[in-house]
C-alpha cells in the first residue's frame, strides 16, 4: 500500500527530535528525496506545497516537496531521519 507524506512532516519531525540539527531544510529535503527514491520506490507527487505553518516558525520550510511511497517503509523511514 502507498501513502502520501510530504518533506514538511519529515522536516518536522527532525526540528523536534533533533534540537539543534545543522543541516538546512533544503539540505534535509534532498537527502529525504533521495532516501524515498532509493529506498522506498518514491515518487515526488509535488514540487512545491505551500506549508500550513507560518514559515520561519521553528526553522520549518514554506513549501516542501510531496511524496508518494511504499507505507511500510515508514518504520525504516523513521529509523533513516534520527540519523539526520
Amino acid at each position: 500500500m502507498r501513502i502520501r507524506m510530504g518533506n514538511d512532516e519529515f522536516i518536522l519531525y527532525i526540528r523536534k527530535t533533533k534540537l539543534g540539527c545543522a543541516k538546512s531544510n533544503e539540505q534535509l529535503g534532498k537527502e529525504i528525496w533521495i532516501w524515498l527514491r532509493d529506498q522506498a520506490n518514491g515518487t515526488k507527487t509535488v514540487e512545491d506545497q505551500p506549508c500550513v505553518w507560518e514559515f520561519g516558525q521553528h526553522g520549518l520550510p514554506k513549501t516542501a516537496a510531496q511524496f508518494v511511497f511504499d507505507r511500510a517503509q515508514l518504520p525504516e523511514l523513521f529509523t533513516f531521519l534520527d540519523s539526520l
